[in-house]
């Protein structure tokens, strides 16, 4: 299927928003894009495709969905020689209910553990994903393919200084809870009616020293069995649905911020 006119290397993005994103950027090389679909929005994804040149060829849905490897695609398909990575400042920028929570990620290695935190992440009405420069996993075909079509909906961010990075988030309002297995506090003890970033740490060494010192509270998840440790993907998605648990509950109801104060935390 025309695979003679695709890079070497590269990847699909699917979905409107990240479609839209990639064919805006100017560091981005698109190869063609598939659609399934003709509406207001795609007709501005074929505009810009006809600006810059490239490709359009209509597909079935079925086909789509097939090489793309799941059903998230919004109907839209771009090849590209790069994921298109959102800048931490626009994410920051939206509304409160648009920016919060946040997943920030300290050296995941594992690709398996990437996208399979990216799926949960997206699932539990998290907003973003945040992921160092250097040590981590990067998002690749790989990766989306496990995310089973997050990509599309959950905007990811790369820093430079991951510590400085949380500073900002602290700034912009929001709590960091880190999750550490030697946590002083069960993650079902603290309320999290506050915006909140949760750190999740490397698959083997947990959060490095500096990040756990920028984090407001660590929490360690109760362990009842002789397992003491959680893969990191499955640590995450059991923190996001705390959180969403204990929201369910006040979301109708206007009361001040109640989480613990920086000063109490020392």
């Amino acid at each position: 299927m025309r695979e003679k006119r695709r890079p070497n290397a590269g990847m699909w993005i699917s979905g409107i928003n990240p479609v839209r994103e990639a064919l805006r950027s100017s560091s981005l090389l698109p190869s063609e894009m598939l659609h399934s679909r003709s509406d207001p929005r795609v007709q501005e994804l074929l505009s810009l495709c006809t600006s810059r040149g490239i490709p359009v060829h209509p597909q079935n849905r079925e086909t789509l969905s097939s090489l793309l490897g799941h059903e998230h695609h919004q109907g839209v398909a771009l090849f590209v020689t790069d994921f298109p990575y959102a800048q931490l400042d626009w994410i920051l920028s939206r509304p409160l209910q648009e920016r919060e929570p946040l997943v920030v990620l300290d050296s995941i290695q594992d690709p398996q553990n990437l996208g399979a935190l990216m799926r949960s992440a997206c699932f539990l009405g998290a907003k973003g994903l945040i992921l160092p420069k250097d040590r981590t996993a990067k998002i690749t075909a790989s990766v989306m393919k496990v995310a089973s079509g997050a990509a599309s909906y959950l905007p990811v961010a790369v820093v430079t200084n991951l510590v400085r990075s949380l500073g900002t988030l602290k700034d912009a309002g929001m709590w960091i809870v880190g999750l550490d297995v030697q946590g002083t506090l069960p993650l079902y003890d603290v309320e999290l009616a506050m915006p909140v970033g949760f750190v999740i740490g490397n698959e083997l060494r947990g959060l490095r020293p500096l990040v756990r010192r920028q984090c407001d509270i660590l929490v360690r998840i109760p362990a009842y069995g002789p397992m003491d440790s959680l893969n990191a993907a499955v640590a995450g998605a059991l923190a996001l649905a705390e959180l969403q648990r204990q929201r369910q509950f006040t979301r109708n109801t206007a009361s001040p911020r109640t989480g613990p104060s920086r000063h109490e935390q020392g």
